[in-house]
Formats: C-alpha cells, sequence, structure tokens
C-alpha cells in the first residue's frame, strides 16, 4: 500500500469564491508538493483532512478525466 499524506484544508468557509480570502498561491502548492515528494516519495497518495471532530473528516481529490482539476469561477457558472 502507498503512503497515505494529508492535505490540510479548511471546507465550508463560504457560498461564492469572492467570500474567500486566501493568499495561498498555485506556486506556494507547487513548492509544498515538491517537498512533500522529497520527504514522503512521489507515488504517495494524498487525502484530504479537514480537521473535523464529528462527521467525515477526511476526502479525496477528484480524479477523473472528464473533471478539471482548477478551474475558474466563470468556467463553473458555464
Amino acid at each position: 500500500m502507498a503512503t497515505q499524506v494529508l492535505l490540510n484544508i479548511s471546507d465550508n468557509q463560504g457560498y461564492a469564491p469572492d467570500q474567500i480570502n486566501t493568499s495561498f498561491t498555485l506556486a506556494r502548492l507547487l513548492e509544498e508538493v515538491e517537498q512533500a515528494i522529497e520527504i514522503h516519495g512521489a507515488d504517495s497518495v494524498i487525502v484530504l483532512s479537514n480537521g473535523q471532530r464529528y462527521g467525515a473528516g477526511y476526502g479525496s481529490i477528484v480524479d477523473s478525466p472528464s473533471t478539471d482539476l482548477f478551474y475558474t469561477p466563470e468556467d463553473e457558472e458555464n
């Protein structure tokens, strides 16, 4: 079984993308992923952790050929 690494997320913060205040960039994400690969290996799998104590506290990143991993709020409206 592959090593699992937890990716901390903070979900359910708003009803629209413009309600979320963050400065976490794609460049920072890339930097953090590269560091995680060095520590845990490229074959490690990502499990999302939202830190909730009650209910489901873990999830996964959508991995589907028919769904883009990244898109804009404008794409979502179309």
